[in-house]
């Protein structure tokens, strides 16, 4: 589709964080908008855009980072919008959910994983790496409801090997889970499909958040990003799969079967699903009302 994007100077790395700014299409007064995304492989096409600089009637920050930072940097008011991972939204309620783009999965995703060394019933200590705070929260509310378990919670950074030398299971998500999915010779569960399987509704990992401070058109560039890759999915794709040290079958494989970007009905109820039950465990606080009021 398309011709390959122009702006190559202005494309973001996905081995590290980075940053370009925008100028608006007119004279705005203020500083640049600033948005946040996540440098996984999941991301790269609902950040195409931004990460090309397309036009916008505001000028605008693009950078890229750990899921937490997103959260923590929209949280803080140090950004106007991130893709912020889902278990983000009860503990920041100034923090408001766009009910149309997201990463979410109706079935197994290979990215988000939960490896263990023993039992599922038997674990009591599980490694987490800082990045995956909704992946964490989903782990411990199917151990505790599918397996009856209650593990004591550590951070702990990859590789496998150093986490599970810490602890009986590891949560491993994004580009590090899919280079060692099926791989391990040890128990993996994809959570997305034991979530699916238990609820009978996809999982949503992350979505656009806003902050109290958001422009009119912020929605609409954040829409446009999507739109700018699935015109250009052909020239972006191999773009993507060499960034992330992924094959291109296994790279178009998971981004165009496996994952899920424009959000319906079915993702929204799962994604509330998923709060209200992890509140009820406990695992986070109680939220009625998480969406951007358009």
């Amino acid at each position: 589709m398309g011709g390959s994007p122009s702006a190559g100077s202005r494309r973001l790395s996905a081995s590290r964080p980075g940053g370009c700014v925008r100028p608006a299409e007119a004279d705005p007064v203020g500083d640049p908008v600033r948005i946040v995304g996540v440098r996984f492989l999941n991301a790269r096409p609902l950040l195409a855009g931004l990460e090309a600089g397309i036009a916008a009637q505001f000028p605008y920050r693009f950078e890229a980072g750990e899921p937490s930072l997103c959260a923590d940097r929209l949280a803080e008011g140090n950004a106007e919008a991130g893709l912020v991972p889902v278990a983000a939204l009860p503990v920041a309620p100034e923090i408001r959910a766009l009910p149309a783009l997201g990463v979410a999965a109706r079935h197994e995703v290979r990215s988000v994983l939960l490896i263990s060394r023993v039992p599922l019933e038997r674990v009591r200590k599980l490694a987490a790496h800082a990045a995956s705070r909704t992946s964490v929260t989903l782990a411990r509310l199917l151990l505790a409801e599918r397996w009856g378990t209650g593990p004591r919670v550590i951070q702990c950074e990859p590789p496998l090997e150093r986490m599970l030398q810490e602890a009986d299971a590891a949560v491993i998500i994004g580009d590090p889970a899919l280079a060692i999915h099926g791989r391990t010779n040890l128990l993996e569960v994809d959570l997305a499909g034991a979530w699916a399987e238990w609820s009978g509704l996809p999982f949503v990992f992350a979505i656009w958040g806003v902050g109290p401070m958001a422009p009119v058109g912020l929605e609409s560039l954040l829409e446009r990003s999507f739109d700018y890759a699935e015109e250009r999915w052909g020239e972006l794709m191999p773009l993507w799969a060499h960034a992330h040290g992924v094959g291109l079958g296994e790279t178009r494989d998971y981004l165009e079967r496996t994952l899920t970007f424009r959000l319906q009905d079915q993702e929204r109820a799962g994604m509330q699903e998923f709060l209200r039950r992890a509140a009820c465990a406990g695992l986070l606080p109680r939220r009625d009302e998480v969406w951007h009021a358009v």
